[in-house]
């Protein structure tokens, strides 16, 4: 670390110092007694060092290399030449040396890449959602795993597919990032051999973008994606494909669109090659947009992939009494029937229609008032989801929040929203969609409680993050809020002045309830 009383003529030529030692005394070091005595090893550990972007992770790099029996020594003996230096468990090497070495050595010889290759794409396979010594290794070293993937996949075989993908999807489980693969997988020479191991690498990249809120490109990369799979002859996956897209749709609060992808796709070729389940999947999505976009009666949603044994079928129920409610149906009887729905939620495979099933019963108890309840079921749900699905965890205890705010208890809502637990804070900055729906509980929060400016800076703030994700019904709730906000201060300035407040102003829709 540079001194803080460094000034820029002194850094200057410190950099100066620097490039003059690589051009003249980084080959001298390369001839010093001690690193020839490394003989051949020496060289290939630079070789090593420079390639990998993060260096060399200390801890690791006795399985890393293991044909470097002294690789330990060999970094001490580079070190003390000034050659790479250590930070936070990596050997590593200043940006110009590493130029340096990449121009005039060669890149690291084919059994060292090997052995590199072996470890890292085994602890790829290995990983899973736990957070093991697998998962640690993915989170640690994520810089070097994707570029000796994208080194691969110049040269492409089935192993490095496998690898790619995969570790896309244990960066959505442990480290949710951005990542340099997106270019090295659109890059790659298609051929008939290729398309569905390329397109399987770009369907867990689309999914990752959707786990970071970049819905524009996580759509065009899950478009991509299912050209080829119909280039393939796989039918299943490009449904899964236009589903994906359709709810990226829903989450921007593009309706219509959400709508005119599902209804086209029944249109498509792939329609008549889709089995019953896949068909009532796209049925059950196609009805949620209806439900959206209130195109059709209540009693007519839901109906087709209600008769399914397939997962779908189930929550196709729930959602059709979710669908009465917003239409105005009977409450009593769609609490009823929602209550006996949930009995049939029994098993983890249909823990989603058993978390749809209780946040019905949550909206129908706020529906009648009954805030504690809506409240108690509300937390079932969070409990549900804590540790394993943190999206659903946020999306929930916003909820509860606003619930709380609702029955007076301003203190427990702040508490509730601004004092997330450190996991769920992990998520949300990595997650645009989770930030918005934080950000307009906290304004609805604040609206609730009276406090206006509070409520208006948070309101502003979802208006600017929706315009960033082309994010639609937040940012209408939002100006809602915003007019809630100027005719309440208005109705105040009125009463100072003598006037009296004409109507009485609603609070903004509360998404999810």
């Amino acid at each position: 670390m540079f001194s803080k009383n460094v000034t820029p003529s002194s850094l200057t030529a410190i950099l100066i110092d620097i490039v003059s030692f690589v051009s003249e005394g980084f080959p001298d070091a390369l001839d010093s007694p001690s690193i020839q005595a490394l003989g051949k090893d020496g060289r290939r550990t630079l070789a090593i060092i420079a390639f990998l972007p993060q260096g060399l992770n200390d801890n690791l790099a006795g399985g890393l290399l293991p044909s470097l029996q002294e690789v330990d020594t060999i970094c001490d003996v580079l070190r003390m030449q000034s050659l790479v230096y250590r930070q936070d468990n990596f050997i590593k090497v200043l940006a110009p040396i590493r130029h340096y070495v990449q121009d005039s050595l060669p890149l690291p010889d084919s059994t060292r890449l090997r052995e590199i290759r072996t470890f890292y794409y085994h602890t790829v396979q290995q990983c899973s959602e736990e957070q093991d010594g697998h998962a640690n290794i993915i989170i640690s070293d994520h810089f070097n795993i994707e570029h000796v993937i994208a080194f691969d996949l110049a040269h492409v075989s089935q192993e490095t597919y496998h690898a790619c993908s995969k570790f896309l999807l244990c960066l959505k489980w442990h480290l949710p990032c951005p990542t340099t693969l997106a270019p090295a997988i659109f890059n790659v020479v298609q051929n008939s051999s290729t398309y569905e191991l390329k397109a399987y690498c770009l369907w867990h990249l689309g999914c990752l973008y959707i786990t970071l809120s970049q819905l524009t490109d996580a759509m065009k990369i899950l478009k991509a994606a299912g050209v080829l799979y119909l280039a393939t002859g796989n039918h299943e996956i490009v449904a899964a494909c236009v589903i994906k897209c359709a709810d990226l749709c829903r989450c921007q609060g593009r309706f219509i669109q959400y709508q005119q992808l599902l209804d086209g796709f029944q249109r498509s070729e792939s329609w008549q090659y889709l089995s019953e389940p896949m068909k009532d999947q796209v049925w059950y999505f196609l009805d949620d947009a209806r439900m959206c976009t209130f195109t059709a009666p209540a009693d007519e949603l839901f109906v087709k992939s209600s008769d399914s044994d397939h997962l779908y079928g189930l929550r196709s129920k729930i959602q059709h009494w979710r669908a009465k409610l917003y239409h105005g149906g009977d409450i009593v009887q769609v609490h009823e029937h929602l209550e006996n729905l949930l009995l049939q939620c029994t098993c983890t495979r249909v823990s989603l229609a058993r978390r749809d099933a209780l946040v019905g019963l949550a909206e129908v108890a706020f529906c009648e008032g009954k805030l504690s309840e809506a409240m108690d079921i509300l937390q079932r749900v969070v409990e549900m989801f804590e540790g394993e699905r943190s999206h659903d965890s946020v999306w929930y205890s916003v909820l509860k929040a606003v619930v709380a705010g609702k029955q007076g208890d301003h203190t427990l809502a702040r508490e509730l929203i601004y004092k997330a637990p450190e996991s769920l804070q992990f998520f949300e900055l990595r997650s645009a969609f989770a930030f918005l729906h934080r950000s307009y509980g906290m304004a609805c929060i604040e609206l609730t409680a009276g406090a206006y400016d509070r409520a208006e800076s948070h309101f502003v703030a979802t208006i600017e993050g929706c315009d960033i994700q082309g994010q639609l019904d937040y940012k209408a709730y939002s100006k809602w809020g915003l007019g809630e906000i100027a005719f309440m201060s208005e109705a105040e300035r009125m009463e100072l002045q003598g006037g009296a407040r004409a109507g009485c102003a609603t609070s903004p829709q509360i998404k999810g309830l």
